[in-house]
């Protein structure tokens, strides 16, 4: 019986360790929207693309910094669509980073595109500044 009890018990602290975690965790009812489901789809492809961008750029690769950057901005129309985790009334700043992020990759295709392999690295270094401050700012 008492290693019944102290197993329960065991289970009970495990559950709220976890609970615990993962106070505060809550985004509002957007969080289950459609468009916050795109996104959350969207974030580790973002990560994968600007890894083979930042790669492509120090080969000289334009074929695949086009190839991504075209990726990146066939979302950019969801994520300036989309509402952020927190600080909602400051949405219209949420949609000026994503408006950012979107000019800079294409800005870094362009300049990939006519051979100004360094403009581009300017260029996509600016974009992926706007990405770490939207987490930041608008992030959990």
């Amino acid at each position: 019986m008492r290693g019944r009890l102290a197993l329960l018990c065991c289970a009970f602290l495990l559950l709220e360790v976890v609970a615990f975690a993962h106070e505060g965790g809550a985004h509002g009812k957007h969080h289950a929207d459609v468009q916050m489901a795109k996104l959350h789809k969207m974030m580790p492809k973002y990560a994968q693309s600007q890894d083979k961008i930042n790669a492509a750029l120090e080969k000289g690769d334009v074929a695949t910094v086009e190839k991504e950057t075209g990726y990146l901005l066939s979302t950019t129309v969801d994520l300036k669509k989309s509402k952020p985790h927190k600080r909602l009334k400051e949405l219209k700043d949420f949609k000026k980073l994503a408006e950012n992020f979107e000019k800079d990759v294409r800005l870094t295709a362009e300049l990939a595109r006519k051979g100004d392999i360094t403009g581009a690295k300017a260029s996509f270094s600016e974009a992926q500044k706007h990405c770490a401050a939207c987490h930041t700012e608008f992030r959990d």
